[in-house]
């Protein structure tokens, strides 16, 4: 049957930022519409420097689709950079209407309706009572968020890419090798 008929226009339902539905939102704040497209360090970048400043006090990153993961990411990137930040998570649905036309006469445009998943993360450095639903207080450790151990032997490095910084131990112990003339990586000597 749906041989008979061409994929027509999408319609989607377009977030907004007065769709958001989180409750306690405050009056002003920074809203963060990820799209599967959109590059993380730049946005994370932008709402870390807008908070920082005193512009705002709260963010909520959006997301729906394809941009899910990244809206999750951005959110925790900027828990992990900014200290003392509160959060409340809503997941929704975002409504998409596939047409479908038909290809013979005679035959009607089908219209399919498709819900795909949308999520909505406050992070705000005012306090938000702790029996609000899907509150959570960052940096504190859970089970499935403990504290990191240090270990004996810190030899490992994290680079942090957007600050050159490293992480780890005994990072300024750690150099290049050198080698003398005739014995580099790529040298006769070492194949």
């Amino acid at each position: 049957m749906m041989e008979n008929y061409r994929k027509g226009k999408n319609v989607e339902e377009e977030l907004s930022k007065e769709l958001i539905p989180i409750e306690i939102l405050p009056e002003n704040f920074l809203w963060m519409h990820v799209k599967g497209g959109t590059k993380v360090s730049n946005v994370v970048d932008f709402a870390e420097k807008a908070l920082k400043s005193g512009e705002y006090k709260s963010v909520v990153w959006s997301g729906s689709g394809g941009g899910v993961p990244k809206t999750i990411s951005c959110a925790e990137i900027m828990k992990r950079n900014s200290k003392g930040l509160n959060q409340v998570t809503r997941l929704a649905y975002q409504k998409i209407d596939e047409y479908w036309d038909p290809l013979l006469s005679g035959l009607d445009q089908i219209v399919v309706t498709r819900r795909i998943p949308a999520v909505h993360i406050l992070l705000t450095v005012d306090p938000i009572d702790p029996k609000t639903n899907s509150y959570q207080q960052t940096n504190v450790p859970t089970k499935f968020w403990p504290v990191p151990k240090k270990h004996e032997n810190d030899d490992y490095v994290f680079r942090n890419k957007r600050s050159n910084n490293f992480r780890g131990g005994n990072q300024h112990n750690r150099q290049k090798p050198k080698f003398e003339k005739g014995q580099g990586e790529g040298s006769k000597s070492n194949r």
